[in-house]
């Protein structure tokens, strides 16, 4: 793998690293070219909105922070917000799935620009293609609505969206300049990893424009296992390099007051090297691999707005995306047995989406319509190879009594339809009533291949899957006192079965079991309900959020026929089923008070319980009780951090055989200089105290006899610093 040297930051990883608060735009010290206006909520409502004027399950985490040191990568963006966890596969293939509020994988909606980001595929209970492949240093603002949100977005926002922005011109001129940008770099002890980036804004009269590069390189990411042992008993991280590289270009054209067209170019991939000792196990002696993943998107905006009444708003985007990851593993194996794995998940996308917004001044009543359509058209691809050469010097392509090439299920085109509209109706008492709803259709074509049959050697017929829903929603603004908003809202959710779920076949006669299709499967469903309140006053600011949520027909892959060994040879078989129902409840708080210019205090509290209502037993994917407190002191150019997070230990499990990960509390220091306003150095020094501690979003599941859970443990005590200078 060829080594990068250099890597770096920019201001979104700069701000997410702090406890983040959606009124984080409040820091007095403010960068050059930084806006100090309110972040901005456009996901909320599709409508742009100051962040404050929305419900409080939407998070709105923009350029700029406290700490940019302790920010290398989504889970350390996004741990201190409440309600939010990312999950990370520490053997091999690291960041895999976004959790809101319990809901996780493609049931989290995720989007760039308004396009959604390439599907998550698990296999072997690991990410093979994860929701890792942006580029922090090239956004503006990452935007999460925790909840069922399928009416205004529809299919796998059944759990809610995380909507990535990138960045604008403006995001980078000071005022008055018609160039200017930035640089930074830094280090993180973590996983050793160093990062280099540039990023450049232009706008010269009607035309403006944004190139930014990022280059980062590092190592695996340390822990708190101390066995190094060279085999599965491994409790030390697996050696790996890696190293990322992302492009992001921009071109706009004001064509008229108010109407721009832009065109964007956006590129992400990653190599990543890895020895896995921890997979030298029974046969297999050594293993190494070599993992790459790459996304490349390409879309055309056109943009209208005006001030006043009547049609004050259009969007429309084209776009065309590729995301594919790829694995290489070479395996030694007892007996001078060498075998060759391959393996791949693709997909493309070409879609087209655009909404209108007319706004009716009707005296008493303001009403904001936005209407809108999506279409989406998706390929999706696994094929896999595997070779095996013997110590005689023969090979073979029948590998663990599978047949290779194959593909375990079959190529297959998804179109989606989507048809939304909302009207936020503002009365003159200031209370905000916004109905909504959403059609959208849905289907999926099987393309089944000679590699398809390879592994479907019982010839099981996979067959055309379509499906569509209505989605509701309804939300609720209430000004209740001086300062105080109140919210409420109820939502519907649906996801109709992905690529692989009711399509997924696969033979193993060897081993004794099979995987069936089924063309049977239902969309999962959900109803959710929340209500929360918002204050905003001269020194303190609190949000808190109640939600209620039910899912049904969740799919999940079951065992159907445990029965005596058949002619086949198989003795058990698994398919997709519409087997569970679940009930989330939960409570959120933040808060930020500030009873001098030179001191502001940070809080954040998430809470959740879920059950699953067939057999009432607990939802291992939620988190435990989290919570976190901070203290920032300004002085002159300088402002400390110090910043306590940390969560109950995890009794509420499905079953006694599931570890009960313990609870933990974990102190972090950091400081920030401003020598001048173009210029910000973060340090710190995180884990102060080199706490032994599990997230439980990594060690959720694992059984309380394994030997090895000091592999899941996070970082001890550990250095970041960070430089980033604006011009």
């Amino acid at each position: 793998m060829t080594g990068l040297k250099h890597l770096s930051l920019t201001p979104l990883a700069t701000l997410l690293a702090a406890l983040p608060l959606t009124t984080q735009a409040l820091e007095s010290a403010t960068p050059a070219g930084v806006s100090d206006l309110p972040p901005v909520s456009i996901t909320a409502t599709r409508l742009s909105k100051a962040a404050d004027e929305v419900a409080p399950n939407i998070s709105v985490l923009p350029g700029d922070a406290n700490d940019a040191a302790s920010a290398r990568n989504l889970q350390t963006v996004l741990d201190d917000e409440p309600g939010v966890s990312v999950n990370r596969d520490p053997a091999r293939r690291g960041i895999g799935s976004i959790n809101l509020r319990g809901i996780e994988g493609n049931r989290v909606l995720m989007q760039i620009d308004g396009i959604a980001l390439p599907a998550l595929y698990q296999g072997g209970g690991a990410p093979i293609s994860g929701r890792d492949m942006v580029e922090l240093d090239t956004l503006s603002a990452i935007e999460i609505a925790k909840g069922p949100y399928s009416g205004l977005y529809g299919a796998d926002a059944i759990g809610g969206v995380v909507a990535y922005r990138t960045l604008e011109a403006a995001d980078l001129l000071q005022p008055g300049r018609e160039r200017g940008g930035r640089f930074s770099s830094g280090f993180h002890a973590a996983d050793a990893s160093y990062k280099l980036g540039a990023a450049h804004g232009w706008q010269a009269g009607e035309l403006s424009a944004v190139l930014a590069y990022t280059a980062r390189h590092g190592e695996e990411t340390d822990n708190r296992g101390d066995r190094s042992s060279l085999d599965a008993s491994r409790t030390r991280p697996n050696p790996q390099q890696w190293q990322s590289d992302a492009v992001l270009a921009k071109l706009g054209w004001q064509l008229a007051p108010g109407h721009t067209v832009s065109l964007t170019r956006d590129i992400f991939s990653r190599e990543q090297d890895s020895d896995l000792i921890t997979s030298r196990t029974g046969a297999i002696t050594a293993q190494v691999a070599n993992d790459q993943a790459l996304r490349q998107r390409t879309s055309l905006h056109y943009d209208y707005t005006r001030q006043g009444s009547g049609l004050v708003g259009a969007r429309i985007n084209l776009h065309s995306q590729h995301g594919e990851s790829r694995e290489y593993a070479l395996e030694q194996r007892s007996g001078n047995v060498l075998r060759t794995n391959q393996s791949g998940f693709l997909q493309d996308s070409q879609g087209l989406n655009g909404q209108m917004t007319y706004r009716l001044d009707q005296g008493d009543t303001l009403h904001t319509l936005v209407w809108g359509a999506e279409a989406q058209r998706t390929e999706t691809s696994r094929p896999r190879y595997r070779l095996q050469r013997n110590a005689d010097g023969s090979s073979t392509n029948v590998v663990g009594g599978e047949v290779f090439p194959q593909k375990t299920f079959p190529d297959n085109d998804s179109e989606r339809l989507g048809l939304f509209v909302q009207d936020e109706i503002l009365f003159a008492s200031g209370i905000s009533l916004t109905p909504s709803l959403r059609y959208d259709r849905f289907t999926l074509t099987p393309r089944p291949d000679a590699l398809f049959a390879a592994a479907n050697p019982s010839s099981y017929t996979v067959s055309r899957y379509r499906d569509s829903a209505i989605s509701p929603r309804l939300s609720l603004s209430v000004p209740l006192a001086t300062g105080w908003t109140g919210f409420a809202q109820a939502g519907t959710g649906f996801r109709a079965p992905n690529f692989d779920d009711a399509m997924l076949v696969f033979s193993n006669a060897a081993q004794g079991y099979e995987i069936l299709p089924n063309p049977a499967l239902k969309a999962e469903r959900s109803q959710g309900a929340e209500i929360g309140a918002r204050y905003r006053g001269a020194d303190l600011l609190f949000s808190a959020t109640g939600f209620h949520h039910r899912y049904r027909d969740f799919i999940e892959n079951v065992m159907v026929s445990p029965r005596d060994t058949n002619a086949n040879g198989i003795a058990m078989e698994f398919q997709s089923r519409n087997v569970a129902r679940v009930r989330i409840e939960g409570l959120e708080l933040q808060t930020r008070w500030t009873p001098q210019d030179a001191l502001s205090l940070r809080a954040g509290l998430s809470w959740a319980r879920g059950t699953k209502l067939g057999d009432h037993t607990p939802l291992d994917s939620l988190d435990p009780l989290r919570g976190s407190l901070a203290a920032d002191y300004r002085l002159d150019h300088w402002t400390a951090t110090l910043a306590v997070r940390g969560a109950k230990r995890k009794t509420r499990v499905s079953a006694a055989t599931v570890w009960q990960a313990p609870g933990y509390g974990v102190i972090d220091l950091s400081l920030r200089y401003m020598p001048r306003p173009d210029l910000t150095l973060t340090t710190g020094i995180y884990n102060l105290g080199d706490k032994k501690y599990w997230l439980w979003s990594d060690v959720k599941g694992q059984p309380a006899s394994s030997a090895v859970l000091d592999r899941y443990t996070q970082p001890g005590r550990h250095a970041g610093i960070h430089l980033d200078y604006r011009f």
